[in-house]
């Protein structure tokens, strides 16, 4: 078996198909693994049965191997943590689905923060996000909001941080400036006192798309376009490519069958799925959503919680959304930060865990 073989020399990674190599890095940390997963992403050869060969496995390259499909693992160093959550895994796994781990020496744990920081974690795409967030592997911008103070609402000395990829939900009763809030944010309102700063910059200053910004379908938005030509706004790519974006976002929002319609025909739901089509499309780094679910029927409703949380583990914009709605409140993960005159000094913050 090729994957017990020694590591040669200068190499901390090698995944197998069976017995034939595909991939090899000599990287640190957990590089080598989120290196693999871009490579499983344009890699065309057999998959059923890869099996790695890692230097070194905590719960962190752990979780990693086992999201890119790996189900045969050679550690040659193993740490408890590792093997503790594998086997949790194996617990709730079908025979064929079972991980198989050997080692050559078995630690407690791994002397690194990583290991530390995700000891007592159990969710495995709570966890994956922490470790995108911490390699930088994400494609968010950090906002940072200073002393912000607006005559509208209860935005009074406001000040708050949202790392790169992270996700926040602004809550509140009627008329604490919520969407007041989001607009500062999109640089639609200017700033009567304090700052925003996206990636350093002010939002005005920041490369066209770079936000994607949904308002309220109240906001009866009328374009003279196609829902395609909506969609396809902002994106840099040849034809081909082009209509692949498009009708990939499209599908993610389940509005295949409004591509040939006017977007002006559109009902208030119907904008709203296809402004989100337009933001995946433009893969704006940061999301500004404004009750995206309010005009939404059970299903669609349904559709948008699918989106966000998908997006929250796979391409990681930074997302604030303003919402009423409880559902969307119950998401785990997020920040949450409340709006209004019974909150504690106008503001509170609330982090799930």
């Amino acid at each position: 078996m090729a994957y017990t073989d020694k590591l040669p020399q200068g190499i901390s990674l090698q995944v197998f198909n069976g017995d034939s190599l595909i991939f090899q890095s000599s990287g640190k940390w957990l590089h080598p693994l989120f290196e693999f997963e871009d490579f499983l992403k344009t890699y065309d050869g057999p998959k059923d049965d890869l099996k790695s060969h890692d230097s070194a496995i905590g719960k962190a390259a752990a979780l990693l191997s086992i999201r890119c499909g790996i189900k045969k693992i050679n550690a040659e160093l193993l740490s408890q943590n590792a093997k503790n959550y594998i086997e949790e895994v194996n617990q709730k796994a079908e025979d064929s689905q079972k991980i198989e781990l050997i080692w050559t020496n078995l630690i407690p744990k791994l002397l690194c923060q990583t290991e530390n920081q995700l000891e007592d974690l159990h969710d495995s795409d709570q966890m994956y996000f922490l470790l995108r967030q911490r390699a930088k592997k994400v494609q968010g911008l950090d906002i940072s909001v200073q002393n912000l103070t607006h005559s509208f609402g209860h935005i009074n000395n406001l000040s708050f941080e949202l790392k790169a990829g992270g996700h926040l939900m602004i809550c509140g009763e009627n008329g604490a400036g919520k969407t007041t809030l989001l607009r500062l944010i999109a640089g639609v309102y200017k700033i009567e006192q304090g700052q925003i700063l996206i990636d350093g910059k002010s939002p005005k200053e920041l490369e066209k798309y770079t936000i994607g910004y949904i308002p309220q379908f109240t906001d009866k938005a009328t374009l003279s376009l196609s829902v395609e030509e909506v969609v396809g706004l902002g994106i840099k790519a040849k034809k081909n490519d082009k209509e692949k974006i498009i009708s990939n976002s499209l599908r993610r929002t389940c509005s295949s069958n409004l591509a040939k319609r006017s977007f002006n025909s559109l009902s208030g739901g119907e904008k709203q799925k296809v402004q989100l089509s337009r933001c995946l499309a433009q893969n704006a780094k940061v999301l500004l959503l404004d009750e995206p679910t309010a005009s939404l029927d059970a299903e669609n409703k349904e559709m948008v919680i699918k989106i966000l949380l998908s997006l929250t583990i796979s391409e990681i914009p930074t997302i604030i959304v303003v919402t009423h709605d409880k559902e969307l409140e119950k998401m785990p993960g997020w920040d949450k930060l409340y709006l209004g005159q019974n909150s504690v000094k106008d503001v509170q913050v609330e982090i799930d865990d």
